[in-house]
Order: C-alpha cells, then sequence, then structure tokens
C-alpha cells in the first residue's frame, strides 16, 4: 500500500514538474516574442540611409521635390527643434493607409507622419498631421513631453517644409483632448475660416500654454497623438504657421 501511494506521489511530482517546465518556456517565447516586438516597432520607425541625407538641421533645408522622387505621396517635412520630431509628412486619400505604411509607402508597425486626406497639401488656413505614439519619444511620442512645464518652456518652435514655401512654427499650446467633447476633428467643416473656434476649443483643453498672436485669420497646424492612458483622448501641439518671405 506504501508503494502505490509512494508511486502516485511520484507521478504528481513529476508532472508538477513538467508542467512548471512548459510553463516556464512558454514564458519565455512569450517574452522572447514581445522583446522581438518591440524591437521590430523601433525598427519600423527608423529612415533608411537615402532619406537620412535629406535630414534638414539648423544649416540645411529640405528638397520636397527630392522626397517625391522617394514617394509622391509626400507632402512636406516637419522638424520641431530640439526634438526627435523631424520626419517627412505624407498625404493618401485616406487616414488609414499610413497608420501602418512608412514614408515609402511600405508596410510599418509604426507608421507614418501623416495630413489629414481631407487637407489641400498645406494650403488651407487649419492644417491636421497625425502620428503614432511610440516609444523612446519616436515618431509623435514626444508630444507628451510638451505637458512639463520645463519642457514645455523650453521647446517653442519648428519648421515646416512645403511644396508651397517653408513656414516658421511657433507652438502656443499643449493639450489633452477628449475627442467625444470637441469638433476639431470633424475637419471638412473646420479646415477653412473657422480658425477662431478651433484654437478655442483646444485651449479649453489646455494644459500648457503661451502667449502667441493668433486670430481667425492665422494659419494653424495641430500635431495630434494617442493618449497614454485612454482611447478617447488625444494629446496635441497647437501651433502658428508664419510663410518665410
Amino acid at each position: 500500500m506504501k508503494k502505490t501511494a509512494d508511486k502516485i506521489r511520484e507521478y504528481i511530482e513529476n508532472v508538477v514538474n513538467m508542467l512548471s517546465a512548459a510553463l516556464f518556456i512558454l514564458l519565455f517565447v512569450i517574452g522572447l516574442y514581445a522583446l522581438l516586438d518591440i524591437h521590430a516597432v523601433t525598427v519600423s520607425a527608423r529612415m533608411d540611409e537615402e532619406i537620412q541625407s535629406m535630414v534638414p538641421d539648423d544649416n540645411t533645408a529640405v528638397d520636397i521635390n527630392e522626397l517625391k522622387k522617394i514617394n509622391p505621396e509626400i507632402r512636406a517635412w516637419i522638424r520641431i527643434h530640439q526634438t526627435k520630431i523631424n520626419y517627412p509628412v505624407v498625404q493618401a486619400k485616406n487616414n488609414t493607409k499610413y497608420l501602418t505604411r512608412n514614408y515609402r509607402g511600405e508596410y510599418a508597425t509604426a507608421g507614418s507622419i501623416f495630413l489629414d486626406y481631407r487637407n489641400n497639401g498645406f494650403k488651407d488656413d487649419f492644417s491636421m498631421v497625425y502620428g503614432h505614439r511610440m516609444d523612446g519619444q519616436n515618431m509623435f511620442g514626444g508630444i507628451s513631453m510638451f505637458e512639463d512645464k520645463e519642457y514645455f518652456d523650453q521647446h517653442k518652435t519648428g519648421v515646416l517644409y512645403t511644396e508651397d514655401g517653408t513656414y516658421d512654427l511657433e507652438i502656443s499650446d499643449f493639450a489633452v483632448i477628449d475627442i467625444n467633447r470637441t469638433s476639431i476633428y470633424n475637419h471638412d467643416s473646420n479646415k477653412n475660416g473657422n480658425n477662431a473656434k478651433v484654437i478655442s476649443e483646444v485651449r479649453s483643453f489646455s494644459k500648457q500654454s503661451r502667449k502667441v498672436e493668433m486670430d481667425e485669420n492665422t494659419k494653424i497646424i495641430i500635431l495630434s497623438t494617442c493618449d497614454k492612458d485612454s482611447r478617447h483622448y488625444r494629446n496635441v501641439l497647437l501651433a502658428k504657421m508664419t510663410k518665410r518671405d
């Protein structure tokens, strides 16, 4: 009887050991997959050597016509000074294509920085630009940094190179917007002639703001990305666009 009990105990111990080993292997595989997935997403946000050679800095601009040889849907290049936001801007016939495609139109988890399909390039008085919130402040992941007052105070400007000219950007507000309580994403009804309303709505959600002279005749741009905590909120930067002579 004792031998039978010992055999049963040994059998149970063997089963427990095998299950523990299987669980360890499963957790290891899941962890490895997660690491590889994070790496793949990070890599997908990088630019290749050809376009890296065109990245603007304090001393160089960017040639949009050269960029359009890479992809005719490239409309501009946006750079926010002293941040990682320094990317080409594409535009498709919808707002879904570049959620999962890079500036070449190739599949990429990180997607692209893209202009709302309802904008007429950057000719409208209000332009809306989107990008994923990525780790490491990649793509538009750095927008959330502007919630910190010191960071906001130190990062005030940017530049937008377009087919129609170069615009200096003055960042006026960082806001966390509840998409259920705003109409700024109804872009067809807002893209021209309603800037006073758009500015007012953004400022009603502002976490950080500075005095930048703007009115209904000011050309503006919004940079929009997802909030880290809720699918119903967006982190946005509002900026004044001033065309260079």
